[in-house]
């Protein structure tokens, strides 16, 4: 456990935990996210939209077909975000950053202000990434309930603290970190007051190699911050069965961030790594199907279990007949479904015992038929 920043900000840690029942939750916008809710999903359509107003609504339109709990976007201006010698770390590498982003920065507030209502409109929430403090102040005045920090911004303590005293719940996501660095950056939020953070596990390559997905960085995560609610920003990319996103629930995740397109054949953002509207639709159920399958721990006969418990257990039974008055032996006895009789838990019990009345082959034994001592005609 990062004991150090848990130390200095204990009591306020306590408070948080306390107001929920001890349990790990963030209150997003009215839907509590962690602990025995249901795992939030957001659907990052990034600059998917590719600056086009009608286009994120369609995004928007297939996420809320698909489940997704959020829409999630990123919002920069490319002079502020890149220098002119940036190159690109990913396809396409002859292209400057610069150049990229500046084609993907060109939605202001009101093109923000007709997505955010329309998504709103339609009961998923919006919301965006700022990579920048004016971006930032530009979103939160449109009303935005929830705020992102990507993982390359982690040390922009700055950014951190600009955002974490709007007050507003945050998403931090932590690829390409160390555990010092991610230490800094919650104190960072803690030290101005915003204690509502979401911690993501991640890992900034895109798109990420399955053997570099390392999904116990959720398992990770949630024991070195115990207080914390931990997701996953996943980037791998997507098969036929979307059932990654599925396993880090398996293994705690809360939120689930999911790069997210129309179109994965597109050009000119990250559409060749994001889900479709049909992947997304199966990651979702995926994730759906962990939770019931998941179930809740508690060791013990559940109703589903009762009819098999019943016929499938076995009795015992006699093997041959058993005369009134006769020692019972063990090669006299069997086990036999269904659960009828004595349990072979008791077997020993049996064993040794006098018959009290003739006992027919295959017939269930009970305790009523035994007698400790011999039985006189």
């Amino acid at each position: 456990m990062a004991d150090t920043l848990f130390d200095k900000f204990e009591t306020q840690i306590n408070k948080m935990l306390a107001r929920h029942d001890g349990k790990r939750l963030v209150n997003v916008n009215g839907t509590m996210v962690g602990d025995g809710e249901n795992t939030y999903v957001v659907a990052e359509a990034a600059c998917n939209h590719m600056c086009d107003v009608e286009t994120a609504i369609k995004m928007t339109d297939h996420a809320v077909k698909a489940g997704a709990s959020a829409i999630k976007f990123q919002t920069y201006k490319a002079e502020k975000l890149v220098r002119a010698n940036a190159t690109l770390y990913w396809n396409g590498k002859e292209t400057s950053q610069l150049e990229y982003y500046s084609r993907l920065d060109r939605l202001g507030a009101d093109e923000y202000r007709t997505i955010f209502a329309d998504a709103n409109a339609k009961g998923i929430l919006p919301f965006s990434t700022p990579f920048d403090t004016d971006n930032a102040d530009m979103l939160n005045d449109l009303g935005m309930p929830l705020f992102k920090i990507a993982s390359c911004d982690l040390p922009d303590h700055r950014l951190l603290k600009h955002v974490a005293e709007k007050g507003k719940p945050i998403v931090l996501s932590t690829g390409g970190s160390t555990t010092e660095e991610i230490d800094a950056a919650i104190d960072v939020l803690y030290d101005a007051g915003n204690f509502d953070i979401i911690l993501l596990a991640c890992t900034l390559s895109y798109p990420t190699p399955n053997p570099a997905a390392n999904l116990r960085r959720v398992s990770a995560l949630k024991e070195r911050y115990p207080w914390m609610v931990i997701g996953l920003s996943d980037h791998t990319e997507p098969d036929d069965h979307m059932v990654i996103p599925a396993l880090a629930v398996a293994l705690g995740a809360h939120l689930i961030e999911k790069h997210y397109t129309l179109d994965r054949t597109m050009t000119g953002s990250g559409h060749f790594f994001s889900v479709n509207p049909q992947n997304l639709t199966d990651m979702i159920e995926n994730i759906r199907i962990a939770e019931v399958v998941l179930g809740d721990a508690r060791i013990e006969v559940i109703e589903a279990e009762q009819a098999a418990r019943d016929s499938a257990r076995r009795s015992i039974v006699a093997d041959q007949a058993i005369a009134k008055g006769e020692r019972i032996e063990s090669v006299m006895l069997g086990m036999k479904r269904p659960a009828d009789g004595l349990p072979g838990s008791m077997m020993s019990s049996v064993v040794g015992k006098f018959a009290i009345a003739d006992i027919e082959p295959d017939q269930a034994i009970s305790v009523e038929m035994l007698s400790a001592e011999p039985v006189n005609d």
